[in-house]
């Protein structure tokens, strides 16, 4: 999970985070009290924010999941009402998510936000919601920004294993 502790990032680590939501299509459950689906949405950290460079993981949300205990959860309930104003506040700011086959899996959008803890879970304050100047399209390269998240994650955990293994070599 992405480290937002203000002794890290300074007063306010949580306010105004340049956000990736990705919205998954098959990530939607019926309500069984009626109230309308909830949208499973996995909120990350941009690769772009302030917050971002250092960090290994760029999730909101990590848990283990039932199925194996080496998969991680990313995803935080949101009602179908959230996720209207994540499209609203993202406007252009969006893409499709598609899988390997090239199948369209759900959308991913950009949005600035402050965030909550819910139950022991980072959240979006969709009432804080706004749009953000870091793109969630593929950027020059090509990649998508799934990709870059994973690749900029990747760097900081070599970075900090190389940091360690000079660390112990002076010891």
């Amino acid at each position: 999970m992405v480290d937002l502790r203000s002794r890290t990032h300074g007063a306010g680590a949580t306010k105004g985070v340049n956000l990736v939501v990705m919205a998954y299509d098959d990530l939607v459950a019926a309500d069984p009290a009626g109230d309308g689906p909830t949208h499973y949405l996995d909120a990350r950290v941009h690769p772009g924010d302030r917050r971002a460079p250092g960090q290994v993981d760029l999730a909101l949300v990590v848990r283990k999941t039932e199925r194996s205990p080496s998969v991680h959860d990313h995803a935080a309930g949101y009602s179908a009402e959230q996720l209207a104003s994540i499209e609203k506040a993202a406007g252009d700011n969006a893409a499709d998510l598609v899988d390997a086959n090239g199948a369209t899996v759900g959308r991913v959008y950009g949005v600035k936000a402050d965030l909550l803890i819910n139950s022991g879970e980072v959240v979006v304050n969709t009432k804080t919601l706004e749009p953000t100047e870091l793109s969630v399209a593929a950027d020059t390269a090509g990649r998508d920004i799934r990709t870059q998240i994973v690749e900029a994650t990747r760097a900081a955990a070599e970075a900090r294993r190389a940091a360690r293994a000079t660390a112990a070599g002076r010891n």
